[in-house]
Formats: C-alpha cells, structure tokens, sequence
C-alpha cells in the first residue's frame, strides 16, 4: 500500500513522541511505502536515520515549518503552541491532498501528538483514515489537584473544561468519525471516542525500544523520576514521598529539567530534602537509560499520563516502577508482567504519597538483580500498527 504518515514529532533517539513516530514510521515502512509529512527540523535527521536503515526507496520525507523555533519553540506557552499547532496541521492538510493527487494514497494516518481534542490535517485527504494512538481523556484525580500549586491547579481545571468542547468543533469530530479505526492510549480516552467506527487501545509506551544498555551491575537506592518538570508530571509528590520513604540511603533524582525546578527546589529546602534530593537536568537518552538500568525504583507520580515511555523503558530493563493506578501507566505495566511494578490507587496527597512511599520501601529493602538483557513486552507495536493498517485497508473496502 501506499500510506501517508502525519507525525508532528519524529526522530530517532529522542524519546517520548519522537520515538513513537519513528517506530511507527519504521513499522509502515516494513511492509509498505511510505509518503511522511512532519515538522521541517526532524528532517535532517530523520534522512540520515533513513538511509542508515536502509529504507531511503521506501520512505519519502516532507517537512513542514511550525513558524517558530529554538528558543522561542521551547518558551511557548501551552495557548500559543497550540494556536500554532492548528495552523500547522491545517497547511499539512493542504499540502496532504495536493500529495494525494498525485501519489494516490490508500491510507493516511494521523500519529504523534494525536488527541481527541485536536484537528488532525490528513483528516482533509479523502481516503481510509486512521488515528492515534490518540490521548488527551486522563484528567488529574481531584484529590491529588491542589498539590499542583496555584498555577498547576487553575491549568488542569481548566484542561478538564475546556478539552472536551474543543472536542466537539467540526473539523475535530468529524475526523474521529470518519476514521475507520482510532487507536486510544488507554481506556479513559478510549471512553472518549464513542463517535469512533472501531477503536482500538494501544499504549504509545510500547513503540518504546531499548537495545543493550551498559552500566552498573549493583542496584543503587535511588528514586528515579524521569520526564520534564511540569506542575501536572507531580515532583511536589515526588517530594512527599520520599519524606515518607524510610530506606536510610534513598536519594530522589530527577532527569529533566522545566518551569517546576525552582518551585521544587524551595520545597526540598523547606522540608529538610535538600540533601537527599539531585537535579540532574536533561542529559542524552541513552545516559537516562544507564541511571535508570540501575536505580531501585522509577517513581512515576503523573497525575494525568496518556502513556508513559519512561515506564515502559524501566520495565524493559528490569528496574522495578512504582505509579499511580490511573490513565495510560496502568496500561502500560500490563505488558510487562514479568517486570515488577506497583500501582497506587490516587486519594489524597498525604495518603498517596504513604502508599507510595511504602511501594518504594519494599522494591529497596529486596532489589531484584539487573537482567543481562532486556526485557520485551507482551505487544509488539509495530505488529500492532501493521494489523489496524490490514484493517483498516479492508475495513474500507467491504462498505
């Protein structure tokens, strides 16, 4: 077949949505041709990846610029980026159906930075459409709100009002309607999307691929928090549950950085964790994944996560992840069930954090030994990607 990819972020070894696009781009490429449309700077290194791949007479590469970038791209407000973000799907969708004319697709699909609530432009190409996986259902658990702080609280109240009726704008709608299978990251979303022909659950998570990853055979006591430092990503409770962990040599790292740090930094000194507590910034992927391979537990206190990549690459290598039982993460450890993992149900804050801080405690007090290879999941999603693609193709064909 003939598939035209839309994938806003896609680039390899940068993770996160970036990786998702990649792997399903590698994924359609394994059994069709492939016409991508995505953001103008992934090109360059989406072409070296390419050839080095051995897919360069299989995939064709178009960028499309966002308007801004650098140092402006990482200082958008979430208002503007999507204001920008719209404009940039609606000229992908121009540029799609031009395309069409003259390749002739038999499949466009819609992938990264896919959410029920947003416009997807290859919705505009009059052929068999697939979305997602798509996110944006998990809403904060109420109880754990306020420990956002003031802004954190007012941003994901206001998420929960106003996604669902950007929701219901035509060009949004419709494009779910019309899609002859949408792919939900988890279930509470999945809920979301009951206008869909078919939906299928499938966790942006599992695209996550880990090779061999050297480092340290000894298991230390450290709590590994990966992600960016956002309100919603929840590092105040982080801070709450390592007040509440007892292993004396238990130290809480975060990996990324982000418009929280300052506010958290505060927090540890007024709570006497300063001393137990490491900044340790953005570093390259692979470095995460050495800290991560042997760190006691990956603590991942999210309050709204549509998937959790980090999850699934802490599964991957055997360190054991603690998380809360709600949205994408606890989809996510159902494919992993040799791995161990813990899932909190959300209350509130001084009650989340004791159960969690007591997950923490047992995974420390008895470390499993690091596995000398990976560990895979139960779903393939490339496989997974190849059979909504099959579906899809003769779904369309029976109507």
């Amino acid at each position: 077949m003939k598939i035209l990819l839309s994938a806003f972020s896609c680039e390899p070894d940068k993770g996160s949505e970036n990786e998702v696009g990649y792997r399903t781009l590698l994924a359609a490429a394994s059994a069709h041709d492939v016409w991508l449309l995505t953001l103008a700077e992934n090109v360059p290194a989406l072409e070296r990846a390419i050839q080095a791949d051995g897919l360069a007479s299989k995939v064709h590469v178009e960028g499309i610029r966002f308007g801004v970038s650098g140092e402006e791209f990482d200082a958008l407000n979430m208002v503007r980026f999507q204001r920008l973000y719209d404009a940039w799907q609606r000229a992908l969708g121009r540029r799609a159906v031009a395309l069409d004319r003259r390749v002739g697709f038999d499949l466009v699909h819609h992938v990264t930075l896919s959410s029920y609530w947003t416009r997807p432009g290859v919705a505009s190409v009059p052929k068999p459409l697939v979305l997602g996986p798509m996110g944006g259902g998990v809403d904060a658990p109420i109880g754990l709100m306020l420990d956002l702080g003031a802004r954190g609280a007012v941003e994901g109240f206001a998420r929960k009002v106003m996604r669902p009726l950007l929701a219901e704008m035509p060009a949004v709608r419709n494009a779910r309607t019309r899609a002859v299978v949408v792919m939900a990251q988890n279930v509470q979303t999945g809920r979301r999307l009951g206008s869909s022909r078919r939906v299928v659950v499938l966790s942006n998570a599992l695209a996550a691929e880990v090779d061999h990853i050297d480092g340290s055979s000894a298991r230390s006591a450290d709590i590994a928090v990966v992600g960016r430092l956002l309100a919603w990503k929840a590092p105040a409770l982080a801070l709450r549950v390592l007040a509440r962990v007892g292993h004396p040599k238990a130290v809480l790292r975060f990996f990324g950085d982000g418009p929280e740090q300052q506010r958290i930094e505060a927090l540890a000194r007024r709570r006497g964790l300063s001393d137990r507590v490491r900044f340790e910034g953005w570093l390259p992927r692979r470095r995460v994944l050495e800290e991560v391979r042997h760190a006691g537990v990956l603590l991942h206190p999210s309050l709204h996560e549509e998937a959790g990549l980090c999850i699934a690459e802490a599964l991957s290598l055997g360190t054991p992840v603690v998380c809360l039982a709600h949205g994408g993460p606890a989809e996510v450890v159902n494919h992993w069930p040799s791995s161990l993992s813990a899932l909190v149900p959300p209350s509130l804050p001084g009650a989340t954090a004791r159960a969690l801080a007591a997950a923490v405690d047992r995974f420390l007090a008895d470390p499993p030994p690091i596995p000398s290879v990976t560990i895979e999941p139960t779903t393939s999603f490339g496989a997974a990607v190849l059979e909504v693609y099959r579906f899809a193709a003769e779904g369309d064909d029976a109507r």
